[in-house]
């Protein structure tokens, strides 16, 4: 059995990585902490770019791909 990623798997990784680095910082973290927040306007950014949902069917509005890429952005 094969457990290594597709191309495609690797670039869904690749994407929410640059994605997480270029958004998340460790100041960000203490404020939602401090301050109970949620970062709204990230959670938007993220749906922009197809990440949430990335399992839900096509039809329903998702990327139609399954649980393991779903695993791979969270």
């Amino acid at each position: 059995m094969n457990f290594e990623l597709t191309d495609e798997q690797k670039d869904i990784r690749n994407a929410a990585r640059a994605f997480c680095d270029g958004h998340f910082t460790k100041e960000l973290a203490l404020h939602c902490d401090r301050e109970e927040a949620f970062p709204t306007e990230l959670h938007g950014k993220a749906a922009d770019l197809g990440f949430l949902g990335i399992h839900f069917p096509e039809e329903y509005g998702g990327q139609g791909y399954g649980f393991l890429e779903n695993a791979i952005v969270a």
